[in-house]
């Protein structure tokens, strides 16, 4: 199967806007002072709903899994490719991020000057451990309490740029290449099984990648099939691999998420499965749900300190009030939608354009080699073949 001639992939830019808003009720919900008071003012419904919306971080991360197969399906095997990909990937993803730390770092000092407030403090070992994502793995002080996801993506897409890079250390040539990207496939779904039996062993992982890479690797799988790699009995042996896999872990593992992200994972990879398999991979969902997944990034960083902020300050003027509550509510989920807003107009836009140069220049590159061999062939020689397409090096999404 194809993947489908648009630029992005629009029902998966859908489903991250919605993992975004999901994660933003729940912090609105569960993270302020007035979450007793909430909770005894929305009705039950709405209580089960926003807790269970924790689980939009277990979306984005099967998300993550199929674009990163996706954009990586024709990685370069030399170690400068995998290099070049982590930069432009860094090159998208840091700028706002390192924009929320210094706001936060900023906003804990300015907290410090209130009497009476209690506010964080970061030493500058700290800061520098959070923008290289290391936070978590050394025991740091996290600035952005919602990193912890960013730190595991990095290494997700780390782990993905080394198997590559490791296959086409064992099987080199052109005419390996589809064993290479087999082989790439194969070691991935190893380490999937791995990730899957560690609540049965009672840990989760901690803060490396292998407790949450079952749920990369499913996406990844399901791209996988969706470009020719794999066939679709392999995928949906995974789906239903994963499937009783949920069941289990639900009745008898000793380590399990108690809202059932596991199963929010396993509906994503199969949601997706099931638009592929509907072809409907082109249909484009109503605007204002597309522009959610344009900022979902955006908003993923931002809605946290903006809800502890604008929360924490209405609780200290209305205290208990039940109306006080749901007006700080209302309030703070507008001003992350604002704040994110203008986070992704004036930094998250400019860094992917500066990533899209990077791979401009790796385009350039391509286009200037096959150039220079052709001006280089014998004049004899029987007519070329056509040259390699330039195959795009985005998100796909």
């Amino acid at each position: 199967m194809k993947p489908p001639p648009a630029g992005r992939f629009l029902p998966i830019d859908a489903m991250r806007g919605a993992a975004s808003v999901s994660v933003l009720l729940f912090h609105l919900f569960r993270s302020p002072p007035q979450a007793d008071v909430l909770a005894a003012t929305f009705p039950a419904f709405w209580v089960t709903v926003s807790d269970l919306a924790r689980s939009g971080v277990a979306v984005f991360f099967v998300i993550s899994g199929f674009v990163i197969a996706y954009t990586t399906r024709d990685l370069g095997t030399r170690a400068r490719d995998g290099a070049r990909f982590a930069l432009r990937r860094q090159v998208r993803l840091d700028p706002p991020y390192y924009v929320m730390i210094a706001a936060v770092v900023v906003l804990s000092g300015l907290e410090r000057l209130v009497p009476g407030l209690e506010a964080r403090s970061f030493s500058a070992g700290d800061v520098l451990l959070n923008m290289v994502y290391l936070q978590e793995i050394v025991g740091a002080e996290p600035v952005l309490a919602v990193a912890w996801t960013l730190c595991l993506e990095v290494q997700f897409y780390l782990v993905v740029v080394l198997l590559v890079w490791l296959a086409g250390r064992a099987l080199r040539g052109p005419a390996r290449a589809p064993a290479r990207g087999r082989a790439v496939s194969a070691a991935a779904i190893v380490l999937g099984v791995v990730s899957l039996a560690l609540p049965f062993l009672g840990t989760d992982g901690g803060p490396w990648f292998i407790g949450t890479w079952w749920m990369f690797c499913y996406g990844a799988v399901v791209a996988w099939f969706m470009v020719g790699r794999l066939p679709l009995r392999v995928v949906v042996a995974a789906s239903v691999v994963v499937g009783v896999w949920c069941v289990a872990v639900t009745l008898w593992a000793p380590v399990a998420d108690p809202w059932g992200s596991h199963w929010f994972a396993w509906l994503t990879g199969v949601a997706i499965l099931a638009i592929l398999a509907t072809r409907t991979m082109s249909w484009r969902p109503p605007r204002v749900v597309l522009y959610l997944g344009t900022l979902s990034y955006s908003l993923y960083l931002v809605h946290l300190p903006v809800i502890d902020t604008v929360m924490a300050g209405a609780y200290k003027i209305t205290g208990e009030s039940a109306a006080g509550a749901l007006v700080a509510y209302l309030a703070a989920g507008a001003a992350a939608f604002g704040a994110a807003a203008l986070l992704h107009h004036w930094v998250e836009t400019p860094a992917m354009r500066w990533s899209a140069r990077l791979k401009d220049v790796d385009r350039h590159t391509l286009r200037a080699a096959v150039a220079r061999a052709r001006r280089h062939e014998p004049a004899a020689s029987p007519a070329p073949a056509p040259a390699p397409a330039v195959v795009r090096d985005d998100d796909g999404a």
